[in-house]
């Protein structure tokens, strides 16, 4: 082999080694966008001496480890789907058993509503004061639901 011939190979790892460089300098990770959005622009040498970047890569990997948001399991949206459709269904029971499958009066439907809705609570006895509210309002929905219906 020649020196021109090695020389030319070395060229061409250097060219494969300088492409590699500048794509690697074109990607950027997460925590580099990241601080670009703060900063406005992404890390440099100054960012480094100055210890910016390694404070803000530090508290950047710090949030996603403890900041990790647990999606909802698929078991719990067929449970909650499963209550909703049984209280409709626990419902339409309740209209179909106590009023047949002719519902022709409107007073019925209503009344049979009215009877499904809870009762009003006491809170006498209790010395929560905050109780005594949450019963309060809970009473006063379930009147302006009553009222509501007729």
């Amino acid at each position: 082999m020649t020196d021109i011939e090695k020389t030319e190979k070395e060229i061409a790892v250097l060219q494969k080694k300088l492409e590699l460089l500048k794509e690697m300098e074109k990607h950027k990770t997460p925590c580099e966008e990241a601080f670009k959005k703060v900063f406005n622009h992404y890390p440099n040498e100054k960012d480094f001496r100055e210890g910016i970047w390694f404070g803000f890569e530090k508290g950047y990997n710090a949030s996603k480890e403890d900041c990790k948001v647990e999606e909802p399991k698929p078991m719990d949206e067929v449970v909650n789907m499963l209550v909703k459709k049984y209280q409709y269904q626990k419902l339409y029971n309740r209209v179909r058993d106590q009023l047949g499958y002719s519902i022709d009066c409107c007073d019925e439907i209503v009344d049979l509503v009215e009877d499904w809705l809870p009762k009003e609570q006491n809170a006498s006895g209790s010395q929560n004061v905050n109780t005594e509210l949450l019963v309060e309002g809970f009473n006063d929905c379930v009147r302006k639901m009553r009222e509501m219906l007729r």
